[in-house]
């Protein structure tokens, strides 16, 4: 009998495709990915009213009961799994994961962190959650943001110290229950790297996933169905509602193409700044902990 609780989670990072990810996974007949995804208990969990947070919230599950039930359509997959890339920067989640779900296999993707943070500004200035005028003026605010107990959402440079999040994890857990990867080889080389990630939940690596839905597609949303896709994220309504799964791949072209508009570009000077000012010497040490050459990180 299939044990009904997941023995793999994604634990991060936010705006790394860990949704392009999660959408890949739950192709595969043999792997159960959570309806929701990004169920976030171990964030809950005995964190009631812990952060200051603009905007309404869908209910989450806060107790293991409310947990567990997530999996209650567990069949006969060998791996059983959630998304909720929030895990990595909260410090209690690893321990709360260790108590509760002793030999889950942890996954990790990690992206440029100034490109990260650019993408968290922008993902939460499109849900109308972001006063600051501009992303470098929103850095200006992090550090009384979060001495005022601001919600993560706004801790954008603070999210990108990866080095210090997956210690937690690598002093809790087998290092051989941890797989980390890089952004790039979720975007660049997806085949590949899904035959790594099956390899690694011992499922079969052959089985062919549709790679071609692009989750999460960035832009700013413009015009009437702008305003509503705006709303449905600043209300987080609809969350088990996916719009992609139910309409052909060139009408999805052809919303995306007159609803958003693409986005501004982080200026090139800015981008090495930012990552010289706040990065230079994290991603110097994450390169030593996952043993990954990411100097183009640093270019």
């Amino acid at each position: 009998m299939v044990e009904k609780k997941p023995n793999f989670i994604v634990v991060g990072a936010m705006k790394a495709a860990t949704t392009s990810l999660y959408t890949y996974l739950k192709q595969h007949p043999e792997i159960f990915m959570t309806k929701v995804k990004e169920p976030m208990f171990f964030n809950n969990f005995k964190q009631e009213n812990k952060y200051k947070i603009l905007g309404k919230k869908s209910k989450k599950p806060t107790t293991l009961k409310e947990y567990l039930a997530m999996f209650d359509d567990v069949k006969n997959e060998k791996a059983i799994g959630e998304a909720s890339p929030a895990y990595i920067y909260n410090p209690q989640a690893p321990q709360l994961i260790k108590e509760h779900l002793s030999n889950v296999k942890i996954i990790a993707i990690l992206r440029q962190p100034t490109d990260r943070a650019y993408s968290n500004y922008l993902h939460t200035k499109r849900a109308d959650r972001e006063d600051a005028a501009t992303f470098q003026e929103a850095i200006e605010l992090e550090n009384k943001r979060i001495k005022d107990n601001w919600s993560p959402l706004y801790h954008y440079i603070e999210k990108g110290y990866y080095s210090v999040q997956l210690k937690r994890y690598f002093d809790l857990f087998s290092e051989k229950n941890i797989k980390i990867y890089l952004f790039e080889d979720v975007v660049k080389n997806t085949k590949e790297t899904l035959k790594d990630i099956f390899k690694f939940l011992e499922v079969d690596e052959n089985v062919e996933i549709d790679t071609s839905k692009k989750a999460n597609v960035s832009g700013n949303p413009s015009g009437l169905m702008g305003w509503v896709l705006k709303k449905m994220r600043y209300y987080n309504l609809m969350p088990k509602f996916a719009i992609s799964d139910y309409l052909p791949k060139f009408i999805m072209q052809l919303i995306f193409k007159s609803v958003y508009k693409p986005t501004e570009k982080l200026n090139e000077d800015s981008r090495r700044d930012i990552t010289e000012r706040h990065y230079k010497g994290e991603i110097k040490s994450l390169e030593k902990l996952i043993d990954r050459d990411l100097s183009s990180w640093l270019s």
